[in-house]
């Protein structure tokens, strides 16, 4: 059913001014209803595309951030042990002070520190 009625309108693909016959008419002929056709369907795709991509980069930050938390867990847990031993070594002594070597060696021999001997060479330092 068409009328003899002309309507004026604008194409919305190639912005051109048209005569439709009816008023729901958005485009000027089948060549830019057929482009415009194509160019919704390649931006769907990559609308799709991009939100996968997007859910996958979230999931690896929180993956990320849950390998962060896991290791730092784990260092406090490993100080926390360190801390609460009867006996150290001489380097974890050392980190958990703040102090060289040579200061151990010193305190060692003025007896400010307690030291357990387990041979010639090795002893471990009371906390």
């Amino acid at each position: 059913m068409t009328s003899n009625r002309r309507y004026d309108k604008l194409c919305l693909f190639c912005r051109n001014e048209f005569q439709a016959q009816r008023r729901n008419t958005i485009y000027c002929g089948h060549r830019c209803a057929s482009r415009a056709y194509k160019l919704n369907q390649k931006l769907e795709i990559q609308l799709e595309v991009t939100f996968e991509e997007f859910v996958k980069k979230q999931l690896l930050i929180q993956n990320e951030s849950l390998e962060t938390i896991n290791k730092k867990l784990d260092k406090l847990i490993h100080l926390e042990k360190i801390v609460n031993a009867e006996y150290n070594t001489p380097t974890v002594y050392c980190e958990l002070n703040g102090i060289s070597r040579k200061t151990l060696s010193r305190w060692i021999k003025d007896n400010k520190v307690e030291v357990k001997k387990l041979s010639t060479r090795k002893f471990l330092i009371k906390s």
